[in-house]
């Protein structure tokens, strides 16, 4: 596994809780906490919503 160092770093990347989530059930064991892996998963999908929502709303780059 990693250094405790880098294991709080990967705790940033959301690809960490989307592999957790499966281990879990398939497993029945992960490393993150089930409703902490959810729920880091839907505030980063409401996060890319908002972004794509704001792109959209404001036309950036955009060619019409």
């Amino acid at each position: 596994m990693l250094p405790p160092v880098w294991r709080k770093v990967a705790l940033f990347n959301p690809v960490v809780y989307l592999i957790s989530g499966f281990r879990w059930s398939f497993y029945g064991v992960s490393d993150v906490h089930v409703v902490i892996s959810v729920a880091a998963i839907a505030g980063f999908l409401l996060l890319c919503i908002a972004a794509v929502w704001w792109i959209f709303r404001t036309g950036w780059k955009l060619k019409v």
